[in-house]
C-alpha cells in the first residue's frame, strides 16, 4: 500500500510515500531474567503493542526482525498481518537487526520506519507524524526528540541503506544519523513516556504504572 497524496495538517499536499516499518524484536534482554518482548502490559506483552501502532500507522507493510526465542515472539504475533524475519545473527548485535530488516523490504520502499520493540507507548500518530514529515520535507532522516533529546523511533530514507548495510556489531543508526545532522528533521513529542524502552525490572514497573 502506498500512502496516497493528501493535504497534511499544515495544508501543504504531500507526494506519494512508500514507508515500511521495521520493528526490532531480536535483541536478548541481557538486563532482563526472561524475554522481555513477551511481558504483559494489560491485556497485551510488549511487542504487540509496538506492532499495533506499526499496524495502525500509515506504513506500506509492518516487519518484524525475531532472533532470541523467535518461535516465541513470533507465535505472540501470529493473528497480526506483520511479516516475521528472522536475524540468526543477532547475537552480533542491533546492527545484524538493522540489515536483517532492510534486506527485508521492498525494492519500492522510499524509507523505512525503525522502531525498538520494548517501547510500548509509541503511537501510530506519532508514526504518521514522522512519515508526514519526510513526505514533506528533504530530509534523510526524521527521528522524534524528546525533551530536546533525539530518541526513537528513526525514519531512514533509501538513500541511507548502503550505510545500514555496512555497520557491524553492537550499533543502531546513531553513528548514520550523526553523519547526515544536516539532513535530518526532528519531531518533538511533548509525552516523556514515549523515550520509555523496557530494558530492566524497574523499567518493566514504571511502563505498568504508566498505562
Amino acid at each position: 500500500m502506498r500512502m496516497s497524496d493528501r493535504a497534511g495538517s499544515s495544508g501543504s499536499q504531500r507526494r506519494d510515500v512508500c514507508v515500511a516499518a521495521i520493528v526490532l524484536a531480536a535483541g536478548r534482554a541481557t538486563r532482563m531474567d526472561r524475554q522481555k518482548l513477551l511481558l504483559p502490559l494489560r491485556e497485551r506483552a510488549l511487542v504487540e503493542w509496538v506492532a499495533d501502532a506499526a499496524l495502525g500507522a500509515g506504513v506500506s507493510e509492518t516487519i518484524v526482525v525475531v532472533g532470541h526465542e523467535a518461535e516465541a515472539v513470533g507465535a505472540i504475533l501470529r493473528d497480526r498481518p506483520v511479516r516475521i524475519v528472522l536475524n540468526p545473527d543477532y547475537a552480533a548485535g542491533m546492527s545484524t537487526s538493522l540489515r536483517t530488516g532492510v534486506q527485508a523490504l521492498r525494492p519500492d520502499c522510499d524509507a523505512a520506519v525503525f522502531l525498538l520493540g520494548d517501547q510500548p507507548f509509541v503511537t501510530s500518530e506519532l508514526i504518521d507524524r514522522l512519515i508526514e514529515a519526510f513526505a514533506n520535507g528533504r530530509a534523510l532522516i526524521v527521528r522524534t526528540s524528546v525533551g530536546g533529546h533525539p530518541g526513537n523511533p528513526v525514519l531512514m530514507a533509501r538513500a541511507l541503506f548502503p550505510e545500514i548495510l555496512e555497520q557491524q556489531g553492537d550499533v543502531g543508526g546513531r553513528e548514520i544519523a550523526e553523519r547526515h545532522g544536516q539532513r535530518q528533521i526532528m519531531v518533538p513529542v511533548d509525552d516523556d513516556r514515549m523515550a520509555l524502552d523496557v530494558d530492566t525490572a524497574e523499567d518493566y514497573e514504571t511502563a505498568s504504572l504508566a498505562i
